[in-house]
């Protein structure tokens, strides 16, 4: 067996008092976390136990498979565009005698363009209302066919739609959902606290950059503990780094500065400090940020936007627009649909973003960024009950620089966009096209795989060709039980698991980041696809150009490859590695990709 090496470990211990000053961990969390909570094992795990080759419980339920009413996705052929189908519904028209066409064309007129091949299509008004209130996303009747559960003369317009020589398909708006589950994520929030609603601040506008809050003081040790910055050498001074085991090196027994589930950032950023040129943009399809945390590097936020069409999920009532604060996605019961749970906010674009690198460092607050100073495009795409593709997709194509009907452009096209979003559905038609078009604009995607411990191949975005799909690991570098797995899969990256310590600092090996008032540790593959997207940035900081073809590869040439019994049912080439391990070829992903 494994000996953990409890010297280095035991000063990486939460400090056991209140952390004062703007939404640090809280001392009732030191103390819940201290006393073992019921999401942390009461003694550290022997880092060498068995380990059992099988696919253990999702990190939650499935996701229910929703649709929006309201509206449909209609994908033409190569060559097809508005116009022709247009022409040919209105020659279908004047051949019909009942009328029935009239409002194929009427729709066909007022769809707006999803962008390039596809169309959004409104439904009819009597579909889009339920006594007299607007329509909650619904359960498909027939799984094989959503529009057996549309009211008549929308399953009307569907079908007409679906018989045009120009469509190559009619799709349901499907709901999408944040892969940061429930269960142990969700009790840990509840201890952390949400923290103050960020209604005082809002993402800064272009002419407000430069106003970031002022930096607050560290926290001061009880008397007789070192401070906390310098008690293990770790990846900056920043008190919260101590628990950022994801970034350290990897080494086959546990250390301070290593451990099996390590992905190499900290050499690499060593290795990288006087790094020069323009910051690499990463774009965050998630809930949007909270624009008032004190660890946010305002001065690298460019300016992003709120996607979201619905008034059901904003919860901000402004619509589409230019703020793409997180206003929360929190919900009450039976918001969402008809026995739907309540649920509090997750600030899960924050959390994300702070993952790939948002944060400031080296300024005694908070967390690290893993590699370079990223500069983040904020779009916000989900709010309460998900989103739907629609509202993802145009997200998407903007953040890539493509344009999208009724929106500015953005000045600030992302070479790297990261969804740690999906839903139960293999890639739909439209959901691909918009791919292609945003890999042929140079952007590369990174998703995460879905935490229903399932076959990535049925879960969307993760299902889509071309996008680097990653699996989630722990701090063994072992895929979690709740990992969607097989085939789909690129790189398995560490997503947490908040029911184990293995690095045996007393702490739950979640994967820690920012949340409104404060930090949060959660799991997920969602925390495992931006901590890739960190590592594609670096790769374009040294290669600007940098395809999406060539950062898989350089990925897969350098990753850690997993036995059976580390990955049983499937994750690409292994565990991310950004710097090789001491005893690996001198080799690194920068240098893999040239």
């Amino acid at each position: 067996m494994r000996r953990i090496d409890r010297s280095a470990q035991s000063s990486r211990r939460l400090p056991a008092h209140a952390l004062k000053g703007a939404g640090l961990l809280t001392g009732s969390l030191a103390a819940g976390l201290l006393a073992g909570a019921a999401f942390a094992q009461q003694t550290p795990a022997p880092a060498g136990q068995l380990l059992k080759p099988t696919i253990g419980s999702p990190l939650a339920d499935q996701a229910p498979r929703l649709i929006n009413p309201t509206r449909v996705l209609v994908t033409l052929k190569a060559g097809e565009n508005r116009e022709s189908l247009k022409t040919e519904a209105s020659r279908r028209q004047r051949e019909s005698s009942d009328g029935r066409m009239d409002a194929v064309v009427a729709a066909i007129e007022a769809a707006s363009a999803s962008g390039g091949q596809s169309l959004v299509v409104e439904l009819p008004a009597a579909s889009n209302e339920q006594s007299g209130r607007p329509a909650a996303p619904a359960v498909p009747a027939d799984p094989n066919d959503f529009a057996a559960n549309l009211a008549p003369d929308a399953a009307h317009l569907v079908e007409e739609l679906r018989q045009m020589p120009q469509v190559e398909a009619v799709e349901p708006d499907l709901f999408l959902f944040a892969n940061q589950g429930s269960s142990a994520a969700d009790s840990i929030n509840a201890i952390l606290g949400a923290g103050p609603a960020p209604n005082a601040g809002r993402l800064p506008a272009p002419v407000a950059r430069g106003n970031a809050p002022g930096i607050g003081s560290a926290p001061q040790p009880l008397p007789g503990q070192r401070p906390l910055a310098n008690a293990v050498p770790q990846l900056s001074d920043d008190p919260f780094a101590v628990f950022q085991w994801q970034l350290l090196d990897h080494a086959e027994t546990f250390s301070a500065t290593a451990l099996p589930g390590g992905t190499g950032f900290q050499t690499w950023r060593d290795a990288h400090r006087q790094l020069t040129g323009p910051a690499p943009i990463v774009a965050i399809v998630d809930t949007g940020l909270v624009a008032a945390h004190e660890d946010l590097d305002t001065e690298r936020v460019l300016p992003g936007y709120d996607f979201i069409s619905l008034d059901l999920v904003a919860n901000d009532g402004g619509g589409r627009d230019a703020d793409a604060t997180d206003t929360g996605d929190g919900a009450p019961a039976d918001h969402c649909f008809k026995g739907s749970p309540a649920t509090e906010s997750s600030w899960h674009g924050s959390h994300v973003a702070g993952i790939a690198g948002a944060t400031r460092s080296d300024n005694r607050i908070g967390i690290g960024y893993p590699g370079v100073p990223v500069r983040i495009v904020p779009v916000r795409a989900l709010g309460r009950c998900g989103g739907t593709t629609s509202d993802i997709i145009d997200a998407m194509r903007w953040a890539a620089g493509l344009a999208v009907t009724g929106v500015p452009a953005n000045p600030n096209p992302a070479k790297v966009i990261n969804m740690s979003l999906g839903g139960p559905s293999a890639c739909p038609v439209a959901y691909q096209a918009a791919v292609d078009e945003v890999l042929a604009a140079g952007t590369i995607i990174v998703v995460a795989a879905g935490n229903s411990a399932e076959d990535a191949r049925q879960t969307t975005p993760a299902s889509c060709t071309g996008v680097i799909t990653v699996g989630a690991s722990d701090a063994r570098g072992v895929m979690t039980p709740y990992s969607n797995f097989g085939p789909r899969i690129d790189i398995l990256a560490p997503g947490g698991d908040v029911t184990r310590d293995d690095d045996g600092n007393m702490v739950p090996d979640g994967i820690v980041s920012m949340v409104s008032g404060g930090y949060a540790p959660y799991q997920g593959t969602s925390m495992a696809s931006p901590l890739v997207a960190a590592a594609v940035a670096a790769l374009a900081s040294e290669r600007p150009a940098i395809t999406a073809a060539e950062a898989r590869q350089a990925l897969v040439s350098t990753a850690l490859p997993r036995s059976s019994t580390e990955c049983p049912k499937g994750c690409g080439a292994g565990l991310l590695q950004l710097s090789p391990p001491a005893d690996a070829p001198a080799t690194s992903v920068a240098r893999s990709s040239r």
